[in-house]
């Protein structure tokens, strides 16, 4: 009935290295199958894979999720190279559309819940089974919370879910490291799969209604009421007698043991304190370098972040920002800063709701410091006042002139 081209070399984006994905649609009763050839020209080899189906299945996959785009919407390029007449119209398209995965709350706790018994019962294996399987579905879970994102591959998925702007603090690094992307011990991503649950509940409790369409009422007043973070907070709790074992040995009697200490890492201190920054922050950044030359840091890599009410003029807050804090700011529209004490990134009102959308950003004549122009949502001060200068101090002296 039909043959469509997909994947990169229908994105016109294929090297040497990729593979040909073909969908050879058939007609009649259902069926399903895939094969696999290595077809040589010009002395070189090329994977063909091609996957067949029953043309109406076909149809209706369209209208189901891509179970690889961590429960994002798809809209990924196809090129039809031939078809029946009659089917024509129908699969004809320029590009083929997913849905988006609906929120899946319900399969996230219970990976919490199966990560926490593996951790009991002392399976290393099975927690970093469980805590991965918990990463790739927190992007559905936090995607109503989030601005609507199409994504057309795998990796563009990936990354897609690794930069959603509304996310709990320390999001990506938590992500990476239970998709075991970055090297981490047990304990370090149980932590990390905690603070991705707990991070994400408060972020989708107004979107309860959406959740309880997919995993039920109950679930979404547990949202709501606040079990569901007891609950959370129960599984975090230790359930035995189980410790990480510590990589040291043991010293025997008498025996001194030297304890290997990791170096402090590089801040990026000027070798000229007086003058710019001439090393860029150890952090990596995506900061216009053009940008980046402009910046006079502290010994931390870092730069004031003033920050008024874009209406009013009216100062809210200071907050620090690295490169990336300012190359996330700059891109995605909300601010978003460095946590000089929990050494992460964190988006105003990612947790609190009291979102900060950037209307403008100035570097100041010396480079160290921003103006930070914003649309405040509620109050900017984690005290609940509107702004965090709401102490005014005695001036007894009189000016000159008054």
């Amino acid at each position: 009935m039909g043959i469509l081209l997909r994947g990169s070399h229908a994105r016109r984006t294929a090297t040497a290295h990729s593979d040909v994905d073909l969908d050879v649609l058939v007609g009649g009763a259902p069926y399903a199958a895939r094969r696999a050839y290595l077809a040589e020209s010009a002395g070189r080899l090329t994977h063909v894979s091609v996957a067949a189906r029953d043309v109406r299945s076909w149809v209706h996959r369209l209208g189901e999720p891509a179970d690889w785009a961590f429960g994002l919407p798809v809209t990924a390029p196809a090129r039809l190279l031939w078809a029946d007449p009659h089917w024509r119209p129908r699969i004809d398209l320029p590009v083929l559309c997913q849905p988006a995965e609906p929120p899946r709350l319900e399969e996230m706790i219970a990976a919490l819940g199966k990560a926490a018994a593996a951790r009991a019962a002392d399976d290393r294996l099975g927690v970093r089974l469980a805590v991965a399987d918990l990463a790739r579905l927190c992007p559905s879970v936090l995607r109503p919370a989030n601005p609507s994102v199409r994504v057309f591959s795998r990796r563009a998925a990936f990354a897609a879910a690794l930069e959603l702007p509304v996310a709990p603090p320390g999001y990506r690094e938590d992500m990476l490291l239970c998709l075991g992307l970055r090297p981490g011990s047990v304990g370090q991503l149980w932590a990390a799969a905690v603070r991705l649950v707990a991070g994400t509940l408060p972020l989708v409790r107004p979107y309860a209604e959406v959740i309880a369409e997919t995993a039920g009422t109950d679930l979404a007043d547990a949202l709501v009421d606040g079990r569901l973070e007891r609950y959370v907070a129960q599984l975090a709790r230790p359930a035995g007698p189980w410790r990480e074992r510590s990589p040291v040995p043991a010293p025997r009697a008498g025996q001194w043991v030297t304890v290997p200490v990791p170096d402090p890492p590089v801040t990026g201190v000027p070798s000229d304190p007086s003058g710019p920054d001439a090393s860029p922050p150890a952090r990596p950044s995506r900061l216009d370098p053009a940008i980046a030359a402009r910046l006079r840091r502290t010994a931390d890599g870092l730069v004031a972040a003033v920050v008024r009410a874009h209406d009013s003029g009216e100062v809210l807050m200071v907050a620090w920002m690295d490169d990336e804090a300012l190359h996330r700011t700059l891109t995605t529209g909300r601010a978003t800063y460095w946590s000089r004490s929990r050494r992460e990134y964190w988006v105003k009102g990612a947790t609190s709701g009291h979102h900060q959308y950037v209307r403008s950003v100035a570097l100041d004549c010396d480079g160290d410091a921003l103006l930070v122009s914003v649309d405040q949502v509620g109050t900017a001060c984690h005290t609940g006042h509107r702004t965090c200068f709401f102490t005014e101090l005695p001036v007894t002296g009189t000016g000159a002139g008054v």
